[in-house]
């Protein structure tokens, strides 16, 4: 009788570690797949209040960005490192308030990115999407702009920025700017120390989006920038955003009904198992 309850012991012990196992493979790639889907709703309502806005209130707001533009370029001060202010423990908030505070979309197919940007650094925005740097430029065409774009990489349940590291020049990213799509081809890539802000700086001739997320993984003591300089939008790179849009929505369906199957045939096979030890225990 105690060599069965021994041997029951340690297939239940058995069962709960593979279950365990599985969950934590499962959980980062699941987490990754649902946080692309809820982003992509903001997305989607952002586009929808974007395309619903007349030609007018169009011109006024383009009107705004180049004042507000040029008051940050005689600033001249990008804001403080997000990654090392104190704040307390996020919070979850709800959808709505992420899509009132949305003012882009970065795009980057190289490595599978869409996500929203958001007007504020606070963690309750970094780790659901990405978000402007205070102090920098919104999105625009012309000269003396530099835009800083940051998030997080290596949180378990979203990879954000993870992939950045994988980018190299000449590669393309693109920002969605209410009702323009401005192209970036990235020209630098640096580590730099948290401080060194000058990096960020406007320089007056120039036009410059930055991609800024921690470095080395796990330390996160420094800060890689990736570089994009402006380049025209064409045809050609609206065909590769539509054909990346679509690689990247397909990618986190299969991951949820990948994930959905595995979990119903390891529960199938947990529930046989149990009800055959309970069979072994009666006999």
């Amino acid at each position: 009788m105690k060599k069965k309850r021994r041997y029951l012991f340690i297939d239940i012990l058995m069962l709960i570690i593979m279950l365990g196992g599985v969950g934590a493979l499962l959980y980062p790639l699941v987490g990754d797949a649902l946080n692309n889907f809820w982003n992509q709703q903001v997305i989607n309502y952002y586009q929808e209040k974007s395309n619903a806005e007349n030609r007018e209130a169009i011109q006024q707001e383009e009107k705004r960005i180049k004042e507000e533009n040029k008051k940050i370029a005689k600033m001249g001060v990008p804001g403080n490192d997000p990654f090392t202010k104190k704040e307390p423990e996020s919070t979850t908030l709800e959808k709505d308030y992420y899509q009132k505070h949305t003012i882009a979309v970065i795009r980057i197919p190289k490595i599978n990115v869409t996500l929203p940007v958001f007007d504020q650094t606070d963690n309750s925005f970094l780790k659901r999407g990405t978000a402007l740097l205070e102090g920098t430029s919104y999105p625009d065409g012309g000269k003396g702009i530099h835009t800083v774009i940051t998030s997080h990489r290596g949180l378990k349940e979203a990879r954000l920025f993870s992939d950045l590291p994988k980018l190299k020049k000449g590669n393309h990213f693109y920002l969605e700017y209410k009702n323009q799509t401005f192209a970036y081809k990235v020209d630098k890539i640096q580590t730099i120390e948290p401080t060194e802000v000058e990096t960020l700086n406007i320089v007056e001739d120039k036009n410059y989006t930055t991609l800024m997320t921690c470095t080395p993984y796990g330390v996160n003591s420094h800060r890689l920038l990736v570089r994009g300089t402006w380049i025209p939008f064409s045809k050609g790179m609206k065909k590769t955003l539509a054909e990346a849009d679509r690689v990247h929505q397909n990618r986190s369906l299969a991951i949820l009904i990948f994930s959905l199957l595995l979990m119903i045939g390891i529960g199938s096979i947990v529930f046989k198992r149990i009800k055959s030890l309970k069979v072994r225990k009666r006999s």
